[in-house]
Order: C-alpha cells, then structure tokens, then sequence
C-alpha cells in the first residue's frame, strides 16, 4: 500500500523563507549604500577644503621669484572656513597641515552601521576616514 504525504503549504512555506532573505539582503544593501554615501559626501567636502586651501597663494613669494608656493597660515583658514561652510555631520576628528608646497585635509567621522553591526562584536559605528591634498597650480591658465 502507498503512503500519501500531504506538501500542502510548502510553496508558502518556501515564499515566506525566500521573502526574508531578500529583504535581510536588501537591509545589508541599504545599510552598505547609506556607509558609501557618508564617506563620499566626507571626501568631497575634504577636497573642497583642500581646493580651498589651495588657492591660498603667497603673493610676496610670486612677485619676488615668481615661484608658486602657498602661504601656509591662509591656506589651514581658508580650507577651515570651507569645512564650516558646508553642511558635514559630526566630525570625529579634522585635521589640517600645511606647507608652502601642498595642503593636506583629514577628516573622520562615525558612521551609523545599522545592520551590519549584528556581524561584529559590538554596536560602534564604523569610523570613516578620508584624505585630500591640494597643490597651487605650477602651469599657466
């Protein structure tokens, strides 16, 4: 005599258990996209400020030698002055240096890890740090 089993419901049951998957996938991805934007929007404000920063050009230095070199005390307040102008969360850190030759922005920040902090050992957010260098312009425009 054959037995019967009865599988009514499995395909719910299969749905139900692909349904989750997604959206657990989809959270890690919305979590991954929103970590990527924070640092994007934190490099491009460090490139702002080193552009800044680098238009800071020591005038007497152009006029007696004719060399482009950056005066190094405008070029840290013009690309502190950017920094303040643009909209950036709270920073863990900035840092500023300057020299005659370049100028050099660091910025870290915390970033909110949402979901993906159940894969580490605890719920820190995740620290983000971005550089940018900026140069005086040696060519003629």
């Amino acid at each position: 005599m054959k037995t019967r089993y009865n599988d009514e419901g499995a395909i719910t049951i299969w749905v139900l258990g692909l349904v989750m998957i997604v959206g657990f996938f989809g959270w890690m991805s919305i979590d991954l996209y929103s970590a990527f934007s924070d640092r994007r929007q934190l490099a491009s404000a460090a490139d702002q400020a080193a552009q800044a920063g680098a238009t800071a050009l020591d005038a007497t230095a152009w006029r007696n030698s004719g060399i482009r070199q950056l005066d190094p005390d405008r070029a840290k307040q013009l690309a502190l002055q950017n920094l303040g102008e643009q909209n950036l969360g709270p920073l863990s850190n900035a840092t500023i240096t300057a020299t005659a030759e370049q100028i050099t922005v660091v910025l870290e920040a915390d970033v909110a890890s949402g979901l993906i902090s159940i894969f580490g050992a605890s719920d820190d957010p995740l620290t983000v740090t971005v550089t940018a260098t900026g140069t005086p312009r040696q060519d003629n425009p």
